[in-house]
């Protein structure tokens, strides 16, 4: 049997380069359309990715318009650290462990990263994103820009931020 390592998974899942760190595939756009209230214009309800890191990878903090939640599936534990929109910093931990949750939660408009904190190993988590995700509400953090808002968070804004 092949073993079920971070490379078994990307060629399996025929994972992708994501821009802001990992691999992932998109597997499910909704065909169903809703109207968000805080925009205009109409847009699928809802999407659905694969997403791996591996070892010292990580997504660099980002955010998007729409509300995304991380589900594990294998691999070790994954901190997703998130900054809302007063400025709270918490970090959350998606695994199987007493520690972890299966599920995480990151609110529209809040920068988000992930990283393994062993640096060791990989995760395999699906993230499924409603309103839809759209490559043009993507935002990946500028380092100066976020440290000049929040500098008492540039520990972890220097650590991943890829810009």
């Amino acid at each position: 049997m092949e073993t079920q390592n971070a490379a078994y998974w990307i060629k399996h899942l025929q994972l992708q380069p994501h821009p802001e760190g990992g691999y992932y595939k998109e597997v499910f756009r909704s065909a169903m359309d809703v109207v968000r209230t805080t925009s205009q214009g109409v847009k699928q309800a809802c999407t659905s990715i694969y997403y791996l890191l591996e070892g010292e990878d990580y997504s660099g903090f980002h955010r998007i318009l729409s509300d995304e939640i991380w589900y594990f599936h294998k691999g070790v534990p994954l901190y997703i650290h998130a900054i809302d929109t007063e400025g709270n910093y918490v970090v959350h931990e998606l695994s199987d462990t007493i520690t972890g949750n299966l599920s995480v939660v990151i609110e529209a408009g809040q920068w988000f990263a992930a990283e393994i904190p062993s640096a060791d190993g990989f995760v395999l988590v699906s993230c499924a994103v409603a309103p839809a995700f759209d490559f043009n509400e993507f935002e990946m953090a500028k380092r100066e820009e976020l440290l000049a808002k929040y500098p008492r968070h540039e520990g972890i804004i220097n650590k991943l931020c890829r810009e």
